[in-house]
């Protein structure tokens, strides 16, 4: 996915990812294997990933119409199905770079962004899912817009700290940071290299979507040659074993335990690709990013924490020598305030009364315990639009106005007007 703040490209090229990924899913080997051997199971409530697999959500009217959990990785409109308004003048789309203190022109193109997101995912992507699940499951309605109204819960992966603060109906629960594991302790040659490191590590890895060997031979030369420059040794994750002349500070592994090296109290840096679930672990354990955004929503993750003054950007297809490599990571190394910011977040972001999981469970069990979640739904989602709005309100105001105005203007035409014809008589 290129980088880009086209709302319309973005949006069609994340939908058509979103479909391709469910149809490889919905008809893997697997998943049809699952429908075989459990369609006549009972089961008490369904999880299902709200955000990238709606195709799924039909196995709620399979099993007999039982209580659906929505949870997503990343973003999902399905809060705003449960009560929740995210006001465009206020709440960035998650598409965009905005932050919650918008001029005109971006407020405008904020609202741009959510109803032409909502538009194109109802009248567009909804039923291609709709005509695909169809031929998995065997039945079209109920649609998946259907289905969705029934949710009872959704756990959304936020926190008011990173991704702005905003109101929320009882059902929608934030348990941002919820795939975090407390660390455990490391491999010994890993922990050898870090614990040892006299100036501390720098870890590098671009995730599992877009691999560090797929960098050009060129730029990877630029990237050893500026690390061979620092005094802290460096922890690059890379996937095969063709680099050479590797210098003695940096030391290359197929395969990470990430957050336990992030939460690792000599780990200095983080050069990540800023996805979402990278940037909360290096938020969660006080750690700068110099970010590489490579596609979909890092560019913006990595225009956040820039904002937040937890890291910089490094362009990788404008890499021009390992000088610019190495200016990046000393200006965050030498700027202590880098990770004064980034420790400032990590307490912001973990201090809440209960964790991320336990806080899933617990109402993931509520919705057990109670046959529902019917006591947290907010009497707006039996309100028509202009209802909601009020605009019925605001027409019963206006029409009496008008009325008023009316009848006081033939009122007061009448009097007048029979003075004015006696003064004449």
């Amino acid at each position: 996915m290129p980088e880009s703040e086209d709302v319309i490209s973005f949006t069609k090229l994340m939908f058509e990812f979103t479909i391709d990924s469910c149809e490889r899913l919905l008809f893997s080997e697997g998943n049809k294997r699952f429908l075989k051997e459990y369609k006549n199971h009972k089961f008490d409530i369904i999880i299902a990933d709200t955000g990238t697999m709606e195709c799924f959500l039909k196995y709620a009217h399979v099993f007999d119409n039982i209580h659906i959990v929505g949870f997503s990785a990343y973003f999902s409109v399905h809060p705003s199905l449960l009560g929740d308004f995210d006001n465009p003048s206020y709440v960035p789309h998650h598409l965009s770079y905005f932050t919650d203190k918008m001029n005109f022109h971006e407020r405008f193109y904020n609202w741009f962004h959510y109803t032409y997101y909502n538009l194109m995912r109802r009248f567009s992507y909804l039923p291609r899912l709709d005509a695909m699940s169809q031929k998995f499951f065997g039945f079209y309605y109920p649609t998946v817009s259907q289905i969705e109204e029934r949710i009872s819960l959704f756990l959304s992966d936020e926190h008011f700290s990173l991704t702005h603060p905003k109101p929320r109906v009882p059902a929608s629960i934030p348990v941002g940071g919820l795939h975090i594991k407390p660390p455990k302790p490391l491999p010994k040659d890993l922990d050898a290299f870090i614990s040892g490191a006299k100036h501390g590590v720098i870890y590098f890895s671009l995730g599992s979507n877009f691999q560090s060997k797929l960098i050009s031979s060129a730029r990877k030369r630029m990237f050893l040659d500026a690390f061979a420059k620092l005094p802290q040794r460096v922890l690059w994750k890379y996937e095969d074993d063709t680099l050479t002349n590797i210098p003695p500070n940096v030391k290359i592994q197929k395969w990470c335990p990430q957050t336990d090296i992030l939460a690792h109290e000599n780990t200095k840096l983080f050069i990540t690709h800023n996805g979402y679930l990278s940037t909360q672990e290096s938020i969660h354990y006080g750690v700068p990013m110099l970010g590489i955004p490579i596609i979909a929503d890092q560019f913006k993750n990595n225009a956040k924490i820039q904002r937040m003054g937890l890291g910089l950007r490094l362009n990788l297809k404008e890499i021009k020598s390992s000088q610019e490599i190495l200016d990046k990571l000393k200006k965050i190394l030498d700027d202590p305030s880098y990770k004064q910011r980034a420790v400032k977040e990590s307490l912001l972001f973990r201090d809440r009364p209960m964790g991320p999981l336990d806080t899933a469970v617990y109402w993931i069990e509520y919705v057990i315990r109670h046959n529902g979640a019917d006591a947290l739904q907010v009497a707006s989602l039996d309100l028509y639009w202009f209802q909601y709005y009020i605009l019925d309100i605001y027409a019963t105001i206006g029409a009496a106005i008008f009325a008023l105005y009316y009848v006081l203007k033939k009122l007061f035409g009448a009097i007048f007007g029979t003075d004015e014809k006696l003064k004449k008589s």
